[in-house]
């Protein structure tokens, strides 16, 4: 049973990298929520497909919504720059 499920874990983090990967070079938009909850010195936010986005800024931007560069992912969090 344990093993069923470490090949259906590992099928569902594969499929979501590919998902992510595909957004890096593009611009998303976000809801920035905040300080990231694994480093307070980044921000993160949603897309609005609910995608966790990562990213540094020189300001607090929480409730803001705009544009960011996607420049790398992982399975769970896309990381980028504000774009402008």
């Amino acid at each position: 049973k344990q093993a069923r499920n470490q090949d259906l874990l590992s099928v569902i983090n594969a499929s979501a990298l590919r998902a992510n990967e595909k957004l890096v070079g593009n611009p998303v938009e976000i809801l920035c929520e905040g300080p990231s909850k694994t480093n307070s010195a980044r921000l993160m936010g949603r897309t609005r497909t609910n995608k966790v986005v990562v990213f540094e800024a020189k300001r607090d931007r929480s409730s803001e919504i705009f544009d960011i560069a996607i420049e790398r992912a992982n399975g769970f969090s896309l990381y980028g720059t504000p774009i402008g």
